[in-house]
Order: C-alpha cells, then structure tokens, then sequence
C-alpha cells in the first residue's frame, strides 16, 4: 500500500514542511521513512514531518501526493489518527469549545475549571484524563434514558470530579464536590442540579454506586475507562500516577496500589454499564493483572530505595532473549557496563513507546507496544552515571530479527540466566540487572531454565 504525502505547507524552522503518513501501519511508515533517510525524530505520533527540500525525492520515491484534506481522511480511515487528547496542545481548546457548546452562558466558570486541570503537578489527572472522561461519557449515556437534567448533571460532574487534585486520596473528592456546590449556586444553576453534581463527584471516593444509580454509574465507569486501554496507553496512566505521587516512597507507593487495584480486580464485573464491560472488560482485566504482577515483583525485590535527595533517572528498558534464553546486553561507547536496550523517556512518552523506540534506535530491531509484556519496576544505583539511581520499568519481548549495534551501541552480549548463582554473573553488569531483572526473568513463568547454557558469558542490565 502506499504512503502519502500532503504539499509542503506548514511552516517551522525558517523552511516548510509537509506530512507523510500512512494508511496501513506504522512500520510500513516507518520503512518508508528509512529508505528515504528521515531520521526517527521527525515521527510526531502518526505523521513525520518532511522537509520542503525533500517533498520531491519523497514522490520520487513512491509517496502518493494529495492535498491536506484528502491525507487527514486517509489517516482517520487508517485509524492511525493520534486523537486530540494525546496531543496536550490542543487538548485545552477542544475542552473549551465542548464548554461553549453546552453551557455557553458561562464561559469564566469553563476557563476556570480548565485552568484547574491544566495545572503543571497534574500528569495523569490533566486535561487529557478530563477530555476522555467526557468522550466515555458521550459512548455510555447513550440508550440509559437520562433525562437532560440528569444528563446536565452527569457532564458537570465530569468536569468537577478532579477540579481539585493535589494527591490527597478523599480530600481531593469531598473539596471538588464543595468546589461544584459554590460555583454552581454562584453561577445560578438550580439547586437540585448543583446537589447532584455534589452528590456524583463525591461516589468517585470509593467508586461504589447503587445498582439503580444509573447516572453514578456512567461517570464511574467513564472515570475507570482507561483502565481498559492499549498497552501504550495503559502505560502512559500508570507512569502518570507514579509521578503525581514522586513524594512517596516506591515501597509505600506500590503496596497503597496494590490495594487499590486488587480491590477493583475484585469486583466482577469491573463495570457497572453493560456498555463498558463490553468495551473495556477484557482489556482492564489484562492490564490490572500485568500491573499486579510488576508491583509485586519490585516490593519483593526493592526493599530499600535511593538516600534522600539521590538523583533518579526514570528510564525504560527490554528484554529480548534467544533460542537459548540467553538475554541481549548492550554496552554503550566510552562504557564499561553492560545494560539491558534501554533508555530516558523523551517528554510526554510512556515506557512502552521509549522501549520500542529505543530498540530501533540501539539495536534495529522493529517491536510494537502489543508485544511488550511488563516484567516489573525496579530502582537501582544507576551503571554509567556516579551517584545517580533509576527508576526503571523493564518489559519482555520476543526476539524479531537479528540485533545489530546502532547509535551509541558498541558492543552486544549475549548473556545467560541460568547461572548456579547470582555470584557466577559477570561482574561487569548493571546493577539493576544483577540484582533485579535477572532474578524476576528466573521467577517469571516459563523462564527457560532448562534450555542448554551458552558457553560465553557476558553482561547486560538496565541503567
């Protein structure tokens, strides 16, 4: 199938550009943008941006040209569109005009509560988590037989449920519920609209509703859908969380989550609206358990966790294994630890888009986040970097080709697993390999202890 191109029309860096997408998948956008030597940074979620100088070596090539319009229906008939709510620029205005279309007498209350939401501690509870609530909200409430002033109700206390946020589990609650009483009243809603929209933000608590609640229903289950994302962005909301609660210890952190989640593994179904169990039950049900199990893995393996005010790079990394459930290393140049293929998280990127990124990028090998599997989080002095620690979340994946050293890649090892003792490793592996990963691949299912050793022996490990 062919990639497409649109004129180069759009102007930044003193030069325009245009975009290239495509209608199938993004590896074959990816392909494309290789042999035609685009770098991987121009990629900006579904699109890469291509230079006017290069518009005619691209056509050249095989894009196909079409004007803005026609490439911005191919991409959304593609379904490889990034939404709105992925794109944190753009995510304010879209709330604000939803406000004017609804409560358009209001417009000061709208930019105050969006003004709320976009304060900069927020990094899971922001606009994008608001904007999704909304969008859920338009899929469930459909055939409920909410009447408007229920229906009115039900979107304000969307809009008000985390208005107050700042990482204080009921206090958040009870204060945005106070907060949509007074401005509600001042603002001259009804009364009994302005008790209802108190008395849904406050259900979110302890998401426990009635079984004839059917408007505290839908905004439970609006607030919980992501819990039924992809993986990418199932990752994305739990590395949000993690950083809206960077004050809090990781072994406190992961055993107040685990309750959190175990409670809402409990409960069958997790939805209360046929609606969303049939959209998202499945894939919550996955992701809680995949979560559970990489909380688990760090409480027993992290005991402790950095001094005080230790510097902690947050970081992702993969593990890819052979036929012999050797593990590949890497050592970067001017190095002398090896590490898991791995790195930062650019900004606004989830672990599991850095881990794919990051092994094209060190070791040319092509993963989609669907392949990724969490193994856990784990925190450990950092290799290369003298008095620093990393916060990593690592994932298994299968091996899809043959690795080579791209980058700042200089070396590949290949390492075993399945060594007597921690003691028979190498001593020049990362920390947290040695101490972490290697130990949660030997307790993961199907580890493949019973495969024949290599007789080489080498290092690997995350930062």
């Amino acid at each position: 199938m062919p990639v497409y191109i649109d004129p180069p029309l759009w102007p930044a860096h003193g030069t325009h550009f245009s975009h290239l997408v495509s209608d199938t998948s993004y590896d074959e956008l990816h392909a494309f943008a290789d042999r035609l030597g685009v770098s991987r940074r121009a990629f900006d979620r579904d699109h890469y941006d291509v230079p006017e100088s290069r518009y005619e070596e691209a056509v050249a090539a095989g894009a196909l040209p079409v004007d803005g319009r026609q490439l911005t229906r191919v991409l959304v008939r593609s379904g490889l569109r990034v939404p709105a709510r992925a794109r944190p620029d753009r995510i304010a205005r879209v709330l604000l005009r939803r406000w004017a279309a609804r409560f358009p007498a209001h417009p000061a209350l709208g930019e105050e509560l969006v003004d709320r939401w976009s304060e900069p501690h927020r990094h899971f509870h922001g606009p994008a988590h608001l904007l999704a609530v909304l969008e859920a909200l338009d899929l469930l409430r459909t055939g409920t037989g909410l009447d408007p002033a229920r229906t009115e109700a039900l979107v304000l206390a969307a809009w008000f449920h985390d208005a107050v946020y700042r990482g204080r589990p009921g206090a958040d609650e009870q204060e945005s519920a106070d907060l949509a009483r007074a401005r509600l009243t001042a603002a001259g809603f009804p009364g009994p609209l302005a008790t209802e929209v108190e008395r849904l933000v406050l259900l979110t608590i302890g998401h426990r509703v009635a079984e004839e609640d059917t408007a505290g229903g839908v905004l439970l289950d609006a607030d919980l859908s992501v819990l039924g994302a992809d993986p990418t962005g199932y990752a994305a909301y739990v590395a949000g969380v993690r950083k809206e609660y960077a004050h809090v210890p990781g072994p406190v952190f992961a055993q107040a989550r685990l309750r959190v989640l175990e409670d809402l593994r409990s409960r069958r179904p997790l939805f209360r609206t046929p609606a969303a169990q049939r959209r998202w039950g499945a894939a919550a049900e996955r992701n809680l358990e995949d979560e559970i199990g990489r909380l688990r893995a760090p409480v027993e393996a992290t005991p402790g966790g950095p001094p005080a005010d230790t510097h902690v790079l947050t970081i992702t990394a993969v593990c890819l294994r052979d036929d012999d459930g050797a593990l590949l290393t890497v050592r970067k140049r001017g190095t002398d630890r090896f590490m898991l293929v791995g790195g930062k998280l650019d900004p606004g990127e989830s672990a599991a888009a850095a881990a794919v990124r990051e092994t094209a990028e060190e070791v040319g090998l092509r993963l989609d986040t669907a392949q990724l599997r969490p193994l856990g989080e784990f925190v450990a002095p950092a290799a290369n970097e003298a008095g620093a620690w990393v916060r990593c979340t690592v994932f298994t994946a299968p091996l899809t080709g043959r690795p080579v050293p791209l980058a700042e890649i200089e070396e590949l090892r290949w390492q075993p697993v399945d060594e007597d003792s921690l003691a028979a490793l190498p001593a020049d592996l990362a920390p947290l390999l040695r101490e972490h990963v290697i130990p949660a691949l030997r307790r993961a299912p199907g580890d493949p202890r019973s495969r024949p050793r290599r007789a080489a022996s080498g290092g690997a490990g995350s930062r």
